[in-house]
């Protein structure tokens, strides 16, 4: 996974301001997560985070106890990270989930969901809304089967 893609893709669905407040905000909720997921298991999720990134996270100890976090601790601790309040923190702790998961190689969010409680396991399991094309410009698609009440298939004006 290219660092830019990421941190770009990152940056624009969480509205952030710069590539430092993407990393910034992925790298604390990456921090997080090394605190609630067994140690292998967290090394497969950051083996293809971009190399800057990986360095700033921290290194989880093999041997220690794995702590069981529902998701309202879970937030409130990347909250407190971030100095930001619980509402902004669940929009982006699930944007940078969610491009983890739209990640084309390694493990993702999604394959560790079982590891994590309950209702944590939506966040893990989340995916982006509108796919990361990497146009500013977003494309609304509309089936052919869709059309206003009345009109025509040849044209798709009413009465027509």
């Amino acid at each position: 996974m290219d660092q830019h893609d990421l941190l770009t893709r990152i940056q624009e669905s969480g509205r952030l301001h710069g590539r430092n407040e993407s990393r910034r905000v992925t790298a604390t909720v990456l921090g997080v997560l090394s605190e609630l997921l067994p140690a292998t298991a967290y090394r497969r999720l950051i083996l293809n985070v971009p190399e800057e990134l990986r360095r700033a996270l921290p290194v989880p100890e093999t041997n220690r106890i794995v702590e069981i976090v529902d998701c309202r601790r879970f937030l409130a601790r990347v909250a407190d990270r971030l100095y930001t309040d619980s509402g902004d923190v669940a929009f982006l702790a699930r944007v940078v989930l969610s491009e983890l998961n739209a990640g084309e190689r390694g493990v993702t969010p999604a394959e560790l969901a079982h590891l994590v409680p309950m209702d944590l396991r939506p966040l893990f399991r989340s995916r982006p809304l509108i796919p990361w094309t990497g146009d500013s410009r977003v494309d609304v698609l509309v089936p052919a089967t869709v059309r206003p009440l009345g009109a025509t298939a040849e044209s798709g004006v009413p009465g027509a």
